[in-house]
């Protein structure tokens, strides 16, 4: 059978403290046929652009200012909150809805390009 991809959701829990937690992208359905696809359900969208940052760019600790999805499209970035830290690395996604709280900082060495969604809600 095959296995649900995954995503990284950046949230702030009940105490203003950004986490992370790792979710199953739902779609349906899970083994298409021959030429058939898998598909989530849609997520409202308003919005859709390219960042880009300098190696050694970053931001310190802070929410974001709307739910975006994020795709990083090239290089490497390291996302920390609460003192956990991830790296995002070409064709990962992440979910971030950390718009309120401590918020999250940000880093890179290589620097990245990533593809940002602003999402509707």
């Amino acid at each position: 059978m095959a296995r649900m991809p995954t995503y990284l959701r950046l949230f702030s829990d009940e105490g203003g403290h950004a986490r992370f937690e790792e979710r199953e992208m739902p779609l349906s359905p899970l083994g298409p046929g021959p030429g058939g696809l898998s598909v989530s359900p849609p997520m409202p969208a308003s919005a859709a652009f390219f960042v880009r940052a300098p190696a050694g760019g970053g931001h310190p600790e802070q929410p974001e200012a709307q739910r975006r999805l994020a795709i990083v499209v090239s290089g490497e970035v390291e996302i920390t909150a609460s003192g956990e830290t991830r790296v995002g690395r070409p064709g990962d996604v992440l979910l971030v809805e950390d718009t309120e709280g401590a918020g999250h900082s940000s880093r890179t060495g290589p620097g990245f390009t990533a593809i940002m969604i602003t999402l509707d809600g």
